[in-house]
């Protein structure tokens, strides 16, 4: 006889101690109607973050859509999301607690988008009833969980159900299989003491056993101690105390708390307000509410504001004053050793201003251009294309130093380079050597010679740089596996009971780089990243995979980083809700903006409505802190090309990429869409590499390239670097249709109306009546309205009526302003003459009517005395001091 698993997830839920509840949900249109064409399933391995290999059937019985069953590994907690018609979730990624290994089938509610609805696929002839006696001093609240061989050896995945003095739980298996397994109370840090793992059988008839604990490893204090970085300011500055909350779950009584603290960069330490590493703060009970006999307890507490440039890391447990033992926040551990590591950093928190001007040119080297034949030790040019693609291709730092002229005439301003690291694969993700360039990417000296170029070019050079993770053919790692607890690398990585490790998306290839582990931060920190920053002087990094570090590691990466050079920019990959991106402000300087990219197709690959893009820039002006820099982009090594997915339309690519440099953000060109590069081959029709398609080799054949396309990005990035207020500016829009869309950037300086129009010709309204002059024609129109051409673009200046000037002041030489006098023959304002010294610069700004300002500017005298500063109304950015020796000035 066959039974059905019957690990029911809703239970796993409510009994697990420590087990975070799903995602809240969202209704959509009733249940039993067909909403949408089609719905797909992505997520981490086995499936994919691309392509439809996993497409669902609508099932009209239930009004469900059905995935095919997915096998997944017992206890690991799985991450997914649907696409609906090519629109992704909204929101985080949806989480699954696998009950134990076997075939899953994912559900999808359309009136309940949310809703986490997995259901087992596997069918099992055998089962095990486990009945447990506890002993006397475990908490009566307390719930006992099995961690077994079929999850992973997961403590909180699989409660026991009491049945009067024993608790108990049947498990299913094929009959003849055995079952290796024992006890905790929902969490590793408190199983059994005992020598061995537990056996039994699983049998036809069922195998019933009757187990004892004579004693737990410990005892937690309470249910669930829960900080989740809840500190206000969120984003401390040095006149910041900071707010530390903390809830708390309990059954008995929880009075006390505390913080440990530490200002120096060091681990704190420290138990039941005692600090045994930096120093200690208390946390009183401000409220406490009760139900159903559990309590839940607030405690409040301070850390005293600190100084600039401070990282601040700090522990939190709670005890009962007439108690034993206390327990931290979050991992609920009863040591400070285990317990997490919060983290902030304190400054008057800004990103570089050069990042935030910057346009990227984002190169995958092995795919860009060959300047070296003599290494391509990994190419076989015999291969089709199809299985060429999977593997070295020839492109090198050679290749990219050979081209330096093409990139400067295409007009960027920033080089993003893909990892070059030494390593098995051509993208350069899996590192053997965080410190070895690859012989295929050429060596040292050519990356040295090729960001040397660069800053002669007034480039800026930023490396793609992989924390998160190591080749499993790294030596370290393969140290480690070979020695186990022997190995001095051991603790840099994560293993766990049955011999597995942890890793990046359950990729065994891929083991997760323990950062937290003190040594190994050691390493990353003081010896890795020096190399790629002081060594290569590299001006930024793209962090792969920031979510996968912990907020500790990040708040002390940014201490090294910018200690090395507050200008270097750092901006992550971190791929989830905008509150989750929003998170590491503080930590980085920015994230690239996966919303932008899933907007933008959605809008202009496949005709989607113009008031998304309103919407998204709304939404992201209203959750992202104004210094943290978003990078927008419209395809990447990652992503489908674009003009593969707008099926060729090179008009659509250029509607898509105008209005990309018109908002805010860093606008990204990955190599080759400029040309018209596009995929040979449609990607969901392959179950593997896909991603080979969206990197193919870059079209260097003029006659092969998109000239019309290539001018026309040379034209939007020159218009984007000569007004600044499409790079900083303010948005706010003016009118929005399906096809058509009004928006204005505008700063201090200037006001610009953009207007977007991907379908017949438009009249929109303009909020009020403004002259406007066409910045590329010239040509002038008053009205508070805009009429916009079928498919067309174009960007206006707003023609401001001229104010007389009465009064300029120079700010920022002396600690004084500084009152200029009018010259009308010249038509100039002058200030007296001005003390300065040798080699020390000056920065200052005119200040106009007492309102209006220009931006910072700087000066540099080549010698002592005084100086006389000039203001010129027609240049008014221009920088012109004199001194007596040289009347022609200094510029």
């Amino acid at each position: 006889m066959k039974k059905s698993v019957v690990l029911i997830m809703v239970l796993s839920l409510l009994l697990s101690l420590f087990v975070q509840p799903f995602a809240q949900t969202n209704t959509a249109e009733a249940a039993g109607d067909q909403v949408y064409d089609k719905v797909v399933l992505r997520g981490e391995s086995p499936l994919s973050w691309d392509g439809e290999n996993h497409p669902l059937t609508f099932d009209e019985s239930e009004g469900l859509w059905k995935s095919e069953p997915v096998t997944l590994s017992g206890g690991i907690q799985f991450e997914y999301k649907f696409v609906m018609d090519n629109e992704w979730l909204a929101g985080d990624n949806l989480r699954f607690q696998v009950p134990q290994t076997g075939d899953y089938e994912f559900y999808f509610d359309p009136s309940d988008q949310r809703k986490v609805d997995v259901r087992p696929a596997t069918e099992y002839d055998g089962s095990i009833t486990l009945q447990l006696t506890v002993p006397e001093e475990t908490p009566d609240w307390a719930v006992p969980t099995v961690a077994t061989s079929n999850n992973s050896f997961n403590y909180s995945v699989t409660p026991l159900e009491r049945e009067g003095e024993t608790f108990t739980v049947t498990l299913n298996g094929q009959a003849g299989e055995e079952l290796e397994y024992r006890y905790g109370l929902g969490d590793s840090k408190y199983r059994e003491v005992i020598e061995a793992n537990r056996t039994a059988t699983f049998t036809e008839e069922g195998t019933v056993v009757e187990d004892t604990v004579t004693e737990w490893t410990g005892l937690p204090v309470a249910k669930n101690v829960s900080h989740n970085f809840n500190h206000n300011p969120f984003i401390p500055s040095p006149n910041d105390d900071v707010e530390i909350t903390v809830e708390v779950e309990h059954y008995g009584p929880i009075d006390e708390g505390g913080i440990y603290f530490t200002t120096d960069g060091s681990t704190p330490a420290g138990a039941r307000g005692e600090a045994s590493s930096g120093e200690f703060s208390p946390l009183e009970v401000v409220e406490t509410k009760t139900e159903n006999n559990l309590q839940r307890s607030t405690l409040k507490g301070v850390i005293p504001k600190q100084a600039d440039s401070t990282p601040v890391k700090y522990v939190v447990d709670v005890w009962a004053a007439d108690g034993e033992g206390s327990q931290y926040a979050d991992t609920n551990s009863l040591t400070s050793a285990e317990a997490t590591e919060f983290a902030y950093y304190v400054e008057n928190y800004s990103s570089p201003d050069w990042a935030k001007d910057a346009v990227i040119y984002h190169i995958f080297v092995d795919r860009f251009y060959d300047g070296n034949p003599d290494n391509n030790f990994g190419v076989d040019p015999s291969l089709p294309l199809e299985e060429a693609l999977k593997d070295w291709m020839g492109g090198d730092l050679e290749g990219v130093l050979a081209k330096l002229d093409y990139i400067e005439e295409l007009g960027v301003d920033t080089i993003w380079l893909s990892p070059v690291f030494e390593g098995p694969y051509s993208h350069g993700y899996h590192p053997t050597d965080f410190m070895g360039i690859d012989p295929n990417f050429g060596t040292l000296e050519v990356l040295k010679e090729l960001i040397h170029e660069a800053h002669d070019r007034d480039m800026k050079v930023i490396y793609d740089f992989v924390p998160n993770h190591t080749s499993s053919e790294h030596p370290y790692f393969q140290d480690a596996l070979a020695n186990g607890e022997d190995s001095p690398y051991y603790d840099w990585y994560t293993f766990y009971e049955d011999g597995t490790y942890e890793t990046f998306y359950g990729i065994e290839e891929l083991p997760q780089f323990n950062n937290d582990h003190p040594e190994a931060r050691d390493y990353m920190l003081n010896e890795v990243v020096p190399f790629w920053l002081e060594e290569l002087e590299f001006d930024g990094l793209r962090l792969d995979y920031a979510k996968g570090p912990s907020y500790s590691f990040w708040v002390d990466f940014r201490d090294k980083v910018k200690s090395i050079d507050p200008d270097m920019y750092v901006f992550g990959e971190v791929w989830d809700s905008r509150e989750k991106i929003s998170s590491y402000a503080g930590k980085l300087d920015g994230s690239l903006d996966f919303g932008f990219h899933d907007t933008f197709k959605g809008t202009f690959a496949f005709d989607g409505s113009m008031q998304s893009v309103v919407n998204y820039v709304e939404e992201n002006e209203a959750v992202y802190h104004p210094e943290y820099i978003m990078t927008t982009f419209l395809d990447n090594h990652d992503l489908p090309r674009f003009l593969y997915e707008a099926g060729g339309n090179t008009d659509k690519l250029k509607l898509a990429s105008f209005t990309q440099f018109m908002l805010p953000g860093s606008p990204v060109i990955y190599y080759g869409t400029e040309v018209g590069l596009s995929q040979s081959a449609n990607h969901n029709e392959f179950n593997d590499w896909k991603d080979r398609w969206y990197r193919e080799f870059m079209i260097w054949n003029e006659e092969e390239q998109d000239q019309e396309l290539l001018k026309h990005y040379q034209e939007i990035i020159e218009l984007r670097q000569n007004h600044s207020a499409l790079r900083t500016g303010d948005f706010h829009a003016h009118s929005a249709t399906r096809d058509a869309l009004l928006f204005e950037r505008s700063n201090e300086g200037e006001r610009l109306i953009v207007a977007v129009n991907k379908g017949a010709e438009a009249v929109l309204a303009l909020d009020e009546e403004l002259e406007l002059e066409n910045l590329v024609t010239g040509e002038r129109m008053t009205g508070d309205e805009l009429t916009v051409g079928a498919n067309s673009f174009a960007v206006y200046q707003v023609v401001e009526e001229e104010k007389d000037i009465e009064h300029v002041v120079l700010r920022g030489v002396h600690a004084q302003d500084i009152a200029l006098s009018y010259d009308e023959a010249a038509g100039v304002w002058r200030s007296e003459g001005i003390h300065l010294k040798n080699k020390q610069k000056v920065t200052f700004e005119y200040v106009i009517n007492g309102a209006e300002s220009t931006s910072e500017l700087t000066f540099t005298p080549d010698r002592g005395g005084k100086f006389e500063f000039i203001f010129n109304p027609v240049e008014p950015e221009q920088v012109t001091v004199l001194h007596p020796s040289d009347k022609r000035g200094q510029k």
